[in-house]
């Protein structure tokens, strides 16, 4: 029995848009999840953490990273000499960026479990005048 030329034809229409939702369909979902962040496997490249320093403000003031080795690039874009210093629990010291002139930028690494941290310039005055900001390292 042979259907008409008008039922081919919707038999054809449809398995055409099958295919193209088969088609669409993941490239879609596949550019939803594009800005999502992946965690990183063991052996994975550090995480990186901008920090700008300024008389008297460290910016980002509060910034997210995943845990592990992460490497903070510091950079003194202010006029006078600043340091900086990431505190963990209890006060402690964890990583230290030493005296850096106007213009100069030091990166540092260090191996963060999940935590907040304290992130500030030690130089006398300048985390009382603002030079303070928080890291937050986090799954």
């Amino acid at each position: 029995m042979r259907l008409g030329a008008q039922t081919d034809r919707r038999l054809i229409a449809g398995a055409d848009r099958r295919h193209r939702a088969a088609v669409v369909l993941p490239a879609l979902l596949l550019s939803l999840t594009a800005g999502v962040a992946i965690p990183r496997s063991a052996g994975s490249a550090p995480s990186v953490v901008e920090v700008a320093a300024k008389e008297f403000a460290l910016t980002p003031k509060d910034v997210m990273t995943q845990p592990g080795d992460v490497t903070l690039i510091v950079r003194n874009e202010g006029a006078i000499e600043h340091n900086l210093v990431v505190e963990g629990a209890g006060g402690r010291t964890l990583a230290h960026v030493p005296i850096l002139e106007p213009g100069e930028t030091q990166r540092i690494q260090a191996s963060l479990p999940p935590g907040t941290y304290k992130l500030y310039c030690s130089l006398p005055g300048h985390q009382e005048a603002g030079m303070v900001a928080t890291l937050r390292v986090g799954p």
